[in-house]
C-alpha cells in the first residue's frame, strides 16, 4: 500500500517487522480496527492511502481513485471529511504530458507521473525526449520525411518578430500574411503601418492579459505568505502543531474565503485591541489547525517548508512580471515610433501619418 502520507501504515502482523512485544501487545488489542467505507480490516493486498485531514486510512477502489494515478495526488481529503466541509477536495499535480498524450493515457504502459512542475510539462528529461520521438513519428505516417524536417529546423534561430513564408515558385516575392496573399513591401505606406501597428498590438493585448494574470496569482501568493507567518507565530504560542488546512487552499477557495481566513487569526477585545487568536476552542475556525503535539511527526518542520515554497513562486512570479512588462515598454515604443518616427534628416521625407481612424492602441475610431 502506498501513501504520501507519513501515517503509520497498519500491518497485519508486527512480529514480522521485530516491534517491541509491548507493541505487539497493543497491536493485539486492534488486530479487530475497521478501515475505510467499507468498514473491513487491513488487507495488505489492496491499495490504500491516508486522509490529509483525518488521518484515516481508505482504499482506493472505495473512493473510487485509480491505483495508477496514486503518485498523482497532492492533497487527499476523504469523503467523510468533504461531508463536513464542502470547501474541501482531493487536490491533483499535474500529470507529464507524455502521459497524457499517449494512444491510451489510462493504460499501464503510459506514463502517471507528476510533471516538474513549473520547470518541465513532463516528470523527467526521458519522457519528454519520448514525447518529441513521438510528435516526429506521428508527423512520419502523414506523409512528412524526417530529413526535410530536420532541414527545416537545423538553422532555426529565436523569433524576433512576424513569421511569414515567402512564396518562390511564381518569383512575385509576395508573402502569406495572416492567410493572405499580398506583398508587405507593396503596400502602401499608410496601409502597411495599419498593418504593423495591428500586429503589435495584437501581441500587446496578449501580453497584458498574461500580465493581469501573473498580477493575480501573486495576489494569492502574497495571501499564502501571510497566512504562513500568521500560522507560524500561532503556532508558537500554543502547545500544538498549529499546522493549518487551509494552506492548501486553491484560487476558488481563496476568492471566496480569503480575507476570512486571515480574520480568524485576529478578534476584537473589549478594549478594540488586535490580539492573536489562540484558543480555538471558542472559534469556528478552530477545526482548520492541527491539535497534535508540538512536534507533529506528519507536519514537522511545515513552517520552514511551507514558507520556502511561498518564496520560490513569489520569486518566480515576480521574475515573469519583470519580463511582461519589458516587453509590453518595448511594443509601446516601437508602436509609438511606426506612428511617429523620428527626423533622422532634414532632406528625409516626413513621415508617414497614421490613418486618422488609427488609435496608438491600433483600434479604430467609429
Amino acid at each position: 500500500a502506498r501513501s504520501r502520507s507519513t501515517s503509520v501504515l497498519p500491518v497485519n502482523d508486527p512480529k514480522e517487522y521485530g516491534a517491541p512485544a509491548r507493541e505487539v501487545e497493543e497491536s493485539d488489542k486492534e488486530d479487530d480496527k475497521l478501515y475505510c467505507v467499507c468498514k473491513t480490516g487491513y488487507d495488505e493486498d489492496r491499495v490504500m492511502i491516508a486522509c490529509d485531514r483525518c488521518d484515516e486510512w481508505y482504499h482506493t477502489q472505495c473512493v473510487n481513485m485509480p491505483d495508477l494515478e496514486i503518485d498523482l495526488v497532492d492533497q487527499f481529503t476523504c469523503p467523510p471529511c468533504v461531508k463536513k466541509n464542502p470547501e474541501l477536495g482531493t487536490t491533483w499535480k499535474r500529470r507529464c504530458l507524455y502521459g497524457l498524450r499517449h494512444e491510451n493515457p489510462s493504460s499501464p504502459s503510459a506514463c502517471h507521473k507528476p510533471s516538474r512542475g513549473a520547470f518541465s510539462k513532463y516528470c523527467s528529461d526521458e519522457c519528454g525526449i519520448k514525447y518529441m520521438q513521438l510528435r516526429v513519428s506521428q508527423w512520419e505516417s502523414d506523409g512528412g520525411k524526417r530529413d526535410a524536417l530536420w532541414e527545416a529546423v537545423k538553422h532555426a534561430e529565436k523569433r524576433e518578430g512576424v513569421v511569414v513564408h515567402v512564396d518562390q515558385s511564381d518569383g512575385t516575392g509576395k508573402v502569406h500574411v495572416n492567410g493572405t496573399r499580398e506583398s508587405v513591401l507593396g503596400m502602401p505606406s499608410k496601409r502597411r503601418v495599419e498593418w504593423e501597428v495591428g500586429q503589435l498590438n495584437s501581441r500587446l493585448e496578449e501580453i497584458v492579459k498574461q500580465r493581469e494574470t501573473i498580477k493575480l496569482d501573486m495576489d494569492m501568493v502574497l495571501w499564502r505568505e501571510k497566512l504562513v507567518t500568521l500560522a507560524a507565530q500561532r503556532a508558537g504560542k500554543v502547545d500544538e502543531c498549529g499546522w493549518d488546512q487551509r494552506l492548501c487552499f486553491g484560487k476558488e477557495e481563496w476568492a471566496d474565503f480569503g480575507a476570512e481566513v486571515l480574520d480568524s487569526y485576529e478578534e476584537k477585545t473589549e478594549h478594540g485591541n488586535d490580539v492573536m487568536h489562540v484558543d480555538e476552542t471558542s472559534s469556528d475556525h478552530g477545526e482548520w489547525w492541527c491539535a497534535g503535539k508540538k512536534k507533529c511527526e506528519r507536519h514537522a518542520g511545515w513552517q520552514k517548508l511551507r514558507m520556502a515554497e511561498v518564496s520560490f513562486e513569489k520569486e518566480m512570479k515576480e521574475g515573469v512580471l519583470v519580463k511582461l512588462t519589458t516587453c509590453e515598454r518595448e511594443i509601446r515604443k516601437r508602436i509609438e515610433d511606426i506612428l511617429y518616427p523620428p527626423a533622422h534628416s532634414t532632406s528625409q521625407k516626413g513621415p508617414v501619418p497614421p490613418s486618422p481612424g488609427l488609435r496608438l492602441n491600433g483600434t479604430h475610431n467609429s
